[in-house]
């Protein structure tokens, strides 16, 4: 399969899904992050945080309105998300009832819209997946046959690395 193949089948697709329930904010966001950062850092030729990385952040999202906000954005949700499962509830939070992707209220608090932000991280990669392509090569996958195991149920394994060793009850066919 192609890297765009992969793309749409491991990630767009499932985000187009996902945005339909509710309850998925917190994985539209944990999933959108990393997407953005490889989108970033090669649109930018720079690194997380950078003074270049926060241009590309600010374009992407005008609404974060400075840089430093779009700094404190970006530490707040990718690394409180990624890292710790959570972010400062006194300055940012997910809601679906923002009508942009990223809010910056008077008072400083930054509203992120799951659904919105998910939307324009995926059109922004389906406009330009050159730049998201570029760089570290993404992964392929194998597709390995396995025999049915000691419960008899017969199974496929698929993924980016090497298929489940011998002795875990299944064989590679």
């Amino acid at each position: 399969m192609s890297n765009r193949e992969n793309f749409d089948k491991w990630f767009a697709d499932y985000i187009r899904s996902l945005a339909r329930d509710p309850n998925a904010g917190f994985l539209l966001t944990m999933v959108s992050f990393p997407l953005l950062e490889r989108y970033l850092r090669q649109h930018t030729n720079a690194v997380p945080k950078s003074p270049s990385f926060i241009k590309g952040l600010l374009k992407l999202f005008p609404e974060l309105q400075s840089d430093a906000v779009a700094q404190s954005f970006w530490t707040i949700y990718r690394h409180g998300l990624l890292h710790n499962v959570t972010m400062s509830r006194e300055s940012h939070g997910l809601t679906l009832d923002s009508p942009r992707a990223v809010e910056v209220q008077a008072d400083g608090k930054v509203w992120l819209n799951p659904v919105l932000f998910a939307e324009r991280v995926v059109a922004t990669i389906d406009r330009d997946f050159e730049t998201f392509e570029r760089g570290q090569p993404l992964s392929t996958v194998n597709v390995y046959g396995i025999a049915p195991g000691p419960h008899g149920s017969p199974s496929s394994y698929v993924g980016t690395g090497l298929p489940p060793s011998p002795g875990t009850g299944s064989k590679i066919i």
